[in-house]
C-alpha cells in the first residue's frame, strides 16, 4: 500500500502512524471511503480503488449503521476530520475489516482512539469501535488546511486544564469510583502536556510543520495517557459536558434544536474551557490567550448568547439527568446572574 521510504511508528495502543505524502498511497483493495467534500478535495488524486466516496453528515448510531449496511469494500478509509473518521471506525468495526485514517485537519483526537462518539437522547456516548490500523499523516496537507481548522484539535489537549481540575475536585469530594482515582503520575504527565501546549500555542497556531508535529505528538500522548488511566477523566470534564448540552441548540429542528452552520469540535470545547475555568476560579486568561494563538474561534457568531446562558443555567440538571461524572457542573448551581457574568467575563 505504501512505498518503503515512508516513516512508520507504533506507540503503545495507538495506531500505526505513517508519515508520507498522499502521492505515496497505493490502495488496490476495494475501498469504502467515508469523507466530506472539502476533505476529498484536499487529498486530490489519491490512488484509492473506490467507486465513489460517501460524504458523512450525521453523527447518530442510526446514521453510521446505515453506512455500515452499505459498505461492500475490503477496507474502510476515513478521510477528513473527527466525524468522517469516527464514522469510519464504526463501519470498519461493524464489518470486521481493516481501517485506514487520513486526517486532513488535526481537529480532534478521533483518529487515534478506539471509540466512536454518537449523539443519543440529547447527549454523547462512546461506543467501542476500533482504532485505525494505519493513520496516514501528510504534513503538507495538514499545514495547508484553513488556519481556523488545522489545529482545532489542540482543544482536546487544552481541555486538560478544566478536566484535571474537575477530576481532582471529585477526588476531594469522594466522588470518584475506586478505579478512577487520580495518581500523582497521571496528574504530572497531564500537567506537562498542558504546559507544553501553552508554551507552544503560537507555533502550533501558525501551522508550521514543527508546530503541527508537536500537536500530533501531544494528541498521541494525551490519548495514550487516557488508555493508561483506563478512562478519559484527565481530558474530559465539565467543558465537554457543556459542549454535549449546547449541541442540542445547534442540531436540526427534527432533533429538537435550531439550524446552524457546522461547528468544529475544538471551537465548542474552547468555549467550554473558558466558561468552566471561570467557574472554577482558575487563571483562565492564559487559556484564552492560547486559543487566540491557536487561531481557534472560541466564540462562534452562530451560537446565540442566550443559548450559552440557558445551557449554563441548566448544566447541573443536564449532568444529573445523563449521570455524567462529578465536575464543577455537578455541584455549582448556575443562576441567570452567574451565567451572564461568566459569559461577560470571557468577552472582556
Amino acid at each position: 500500500m505504501l512505498r518503503d521510504d515512508c516513516s512508520h511508528e507504533k506507540i503503545g495502543r495507538l495506531p500505526s502512524i505513517v508519515r508520507c505524502p498522499i502521492a505515496n498511497v497505493r490502495e488496490h483493495r476495494e475501498a469504502f471511503v467515508l469523507t466530506t467534500d472539502p476533505a476529498w478535495k484536499a487529498v486530490g488524486d489519491i490512488d484509492i480503488n473506490t467507486q465513489h466516496p460517501r460524504y458523512v453528515q450525521g453523527n447518530t448510531q442510526a446514521d453510521m449503521a446505515a453506512l455500515a449496511d452499505a459498505c461492500t469494500g475490503e477496507v474502510v478509509y476515513g478521510i477528513g476530520g473527527g466525524l468522517a473518521i469516527d464514522t469510519a471506525k464504526y463501519v470498519a468495526a461493524a464489518k470486521g475489516i481493516p481501517l485506514v485514517a487520513l486526517p486532513t485537519i488535526l481537529s480532534t483526537d478521533a483518529f487515534l482512539t478506539d471509540a466512536t462518539g454518537v449523539r443519543e437522547n440529547e447527549c454523547v456516548r462512546y461506543l467501542l469501535s476500533k482504532a485505525p490500523d494505519t493513520v496516514i499523516i501528510d504534513m503538507e496537507v495538514l499545514c495547508n488546511a484553513p488556519p481556523a481548522m488545522r489545529a482545532s484539535g489542540a482543544a482536546d489537549v487544552l481541555s486538560i486544564a478544566t478536566a484535571l481540575w474537575d477530576w481532582q475536585e471529585a477526588e476531594k469530594m469522594g466522588a470518584n469510583p475506586s478505579n478512577e482515582q487520580p495518581t500523582p503520575q497521571a496528574i504530572g504527565i497531564a500537567s506537562t502536556l498542558l504546559q507544553t501546549l501553552l508554551d507552544n500555542a503560537r507555533e502550533i497556531g501558525r501551522g508550521t510543520p514543527t508546530g503541527l508535529k508537536l500537536l500530533l505528538d501531544l494528541l498521541c500522548m494525551e490519548v495514550q495517557l487516557c488508555y493508561q488511566c483506563g478512562h478519559s477523566r484527565v481530558e474530559e470534564g465539565s467543558e465537554h459536558y457543556f459542549v454535549y448540552a449546547i449541541e442540542n441548540h445547534l442540531t436540526p429542528p427534527e432533533e429538537g434544536g435550531i439550524n446552524a452552520e457546522p461547528l468544529l469540535h475544538g471551537e465548542l470545547v474552547g468555549l467550554g474551557i473558558l466558561l468552566m475555568a471561570v467557574l472554577q476560579s482558575q487563571p483562565w486568561t492564559q487559556y484564552r490567550h492560547a486559543l487566540e494563538c491557536l487561531q481557534i474561534n472560541y466564540f462562534p457568531a452562530v451560537i446565540a448568547r442566550d443559548a450559552i446562558a440557558e445551557t449554563l443555567i441548566n448544566l447541573s440538571d443536564y449532568v444529573a439527568q445523563h449521570q455524567l461524572p462529578y465536575t464543577v457542573a455537578t455541584s455549582l448551581r448556575i443562576t441567570p446572574d452567574i451565567a451572564e457574568r461568566t459569559i461577560q467575563t470571557i468577552l472582556d
